[in-house]
């Protein structure tokens, strides 16, 4: 079992703007993500496979009406994208539960995918050498967070626990969060 850090907001609250797409748009998708992706030198798709129905796209760095020329200028398809690139995140592409049916959303992932994954174990000491309670699923303001890691009697407490080489990439997602107060550090 894994645990994964991602900054959260009130807009993760809410029902995720969704567009169906076709295996068509879905297979000149991969192909504009792949040929930006090898022009910027940056990977877009994550995971890259051929086959796969489930997987994200960065679409940040490209420009909106490129992209949604793919999808035909659909207006539920823009309203994925546009939701995605103001907020900074990936789109998800998965399919749907009705036969050949395939979806596009706003992901949870941010553009960067600065989120990291660790193992309960690793995850309940970087909790507790943070000095919040080792529980799977939790949440705490962005501000909190960040005092929390600029506190040095907190990393040497989390030296202690042997998981202060987490805190740079934690202070990275940190970095990555936006001031409103809806902001904040999300586990589970």
């Amino acid at each position: 079992m894994s645990i994964t850090f991602r900054i959260a907001t009130a807009a993760d609250d809410q029902p995720r703007p969704t567009a169906a797409i076709n295996a068509r748009q879905l297979a000149a998708f991969r192909t504009l993500l792949r040929e930006q992706g090898e022009r910027l030198g940056t990977a877009l798709l994550d995971p890259d496979d051929f086959l796969s129905y489930r997987f994200e796209a960065r679409i940040c760095p490209l420009a909106l009406a490129a992209v949604a020329r793919v999808f035909d200028f659909q207006t539920d398809a823009i309203a994925v994208l546009e939701e995605a690139q103001f907020r900074c995140r990936r789109v998800s592409i998965y399919r749907r539960e009705e036969p050949g049916s395939i979806a596009m959303a706003v992901a949870f992932t941010s553009d960067l995918g600065l989120e990291f994954n660790l193992a309960n174990g690793n995850a309940y000491a970087l909790l507790e050498g943070l000095g919040f309670r080792p529980d799977s699923v939790g949440e705490i303001p962005i501000d909190t967070a960040r005092a929390r890691i600029a506190n040095p009697a907190v990393r040497r407490q989390a030296a202690e626990h042997g998981v202060s080489h987490y805190l740079d990439r934690l202070d990275r997602l940190l970095a990555t969060a936006d001031t409103d107060d809806t902001s904040r550090l999300e586990w589970a």
